[in-house]
């Protein structure tokens, strides 16, 4: 059997995806790296900019790296800061909005290495991980 061993990720050396325009992605960690229950990453929104309306088929959780976020979480909006995280369950719409001047930028993590995304306005269901190839 194949020992999974400790990693360290640096973001300056994850290749950003681009995503919804100008959206940026980086995975830090999936079941390349030898996770069996989680991905997580981080996005950055530029100003103006937001992901789209979507929900998961697992829980995510969202920390707030940088800048400030309109999270839009079933139906619901609230501000958050820096250092200030978001618990959103399965199945529940949410999207991340950055209205301000400066970037946003977000740590997100997915309680599944099979997470995947529907997005609530097409009802298209994409692997995370095939959305970031």
């Amino acid at each position: 059997m194949k020992q999974i061993k400790e990693k360290i990720f640096k973001e300056q050396k994850i290749k950003p995806i681009k995503r919804f325009g100008s959206v940026k992605t980086k995975i830090f960690i999936n079941k390349k790296q030898g996770s069996k229950k989680m991905i997580s990453g981080i996005t950055i929104i530029p100003q103006n900019k937001s992901i789209n309306l979507h929900y998961h088929k697992c829980e995510e959780a969202v920390m707030i790296l940088e800048g400030t976020a309109i999270a839009e979480i079933n139906k619901k909006k609230y501000i958050l800061k820096k250092g200030e995280v978001s618990w959103i369950p399965a199945k529940i719409p949410h999207r991340f909005m950055n209205k301000k001047k400066e970037k946003l930028k977000i740590y997100w993590t997915y309680a599944n290495a099979n997470a995947t995304r529907t997005d609530v306005l097409t009802g298209k269901t994409n692997k995370i991980l095939n959305e970031h190839k």
